[in-house]
């Protein structure tokens, strides 16, 4: 599973690269990224948009991301 930044309604939530209803799997998809997506809540994935948290930079997203990645891959 990928873990990504991802824009959303001029801020930044950390997203999951697996759909609803996708099954686990360790190769990266093959489609592009549309439909509806898995956000971070800070605890657990939802495909509830928003649930996520979110962020005022890319950057302080993708920082969460290398800090939290053991517990973002362990809740995928």
């Amino acid at each position: 599973m990928g873990v990504m930044t991802r824009e959303q309604n001029e801020r930044f939530v950390i997203t999951s690269d697996r759909t609803s209803g996708d099954s686990p799997s360790k190769v990266a998809p093959k489609r592009h990224l549309d439909g509806v997506f898995r956000v971070w809540t800070g605890g657990q994935w939802s495909t509830i948009a928003a649930d996520a948290i979110t962020f005022e930079a890319s950057e302080d997203a993708d920082d969460y991301i290398k800090e939290n990645s053991i517990r973002l891959m362990e809740n995928g």
